[in-house]
């Protein structure tokens, strides 16, 4: 199946967030576990993280409840989707250990050497150039960071979804990177998804 790139535009339209916040809430929640579940494998409990592309906030916010010892920051386009991130990490108790910006993926408005880990979840094909988020990443992260990019993979199951359509091959993937300044980054390809993460 060809790839068909999304439209979309940023969250412009708050009754469109909300509807969104509601259907990706515990989805998110659930990504949130795999998520620290790898980061724990690597040692990590402490120390500054970056969610990019953290919509309303649910991973940034699971990620948040499961290591009380790292503070997350979401990075997203869209102020609409950012207010709801906001008043979910309030709701939720870790409003201390979680903030948000606005800021674009492919452009990050941190110096360098910022963040110890960087994760990003259901993000990668809804970017006009992931080439660019991929160097961005590398140019954040300290020396010894980590990063868990995870997204859709497209397969036959695209007829169902715009999403999956839109989505990038295992190879695709692979060659964006060949294209980055990503250091030390592997691949894992299961039937619904993909991952980009630090080589141990």
């Amino acid at each position: 199946m060809k790839r068909r790139p999304l439209e979309h535009g940023v969250f412009e339209d708050t009754e469109v967030a909300r509807r969104y916040d509601r259907e990706i809430r515990m989805w998110s929640l659930y990504t949130s576990k795999s998520f620290i579940s790898a980061v724990k494998r690597w040692g990590i409990s402490s120390g500054k993280a970056l969610d990019v592309g953290t919509g309303t906030g649910w991973l940034a916010i699971g990620f948040a409840q499961g290591l009380h010892g790292v503070h997350v920051v979401g990075l997203d386009f869209s102020d609409v989707v950012l207010e709801l991130a906001r008043d979910n990490a309030q709701k939720s108790g870790v409003s201390s250990r979680v903030s948000f910006e606005e800021g674009d993926a492919q452009d990050m408005p941190f110096e360098d050497d910022t963040f110890d880990l960087v994760i990003s979840g259901n993000t990668l094909h809804l970017l006009k150039n992931p080439v660019r988020m991929f160097n961005e990443i590398q140019r954040v992260l300290r020396p010894g960071g980590r990063f868990l990019v995870s997204d859709f993979r497209r397969s036959w199951l695209g007829i169902l979804t715009e999403h999956v359509r839109s989505a990038y091959s295992a190879e695709e993937v692979r060659d964006l990177l060949r294209q980055s300044e990503l250091q030390n980054w592997k691949v894992r390809d299961s039937f619904f998804w993909l991952s980009v993460l630090s080589e141990v």
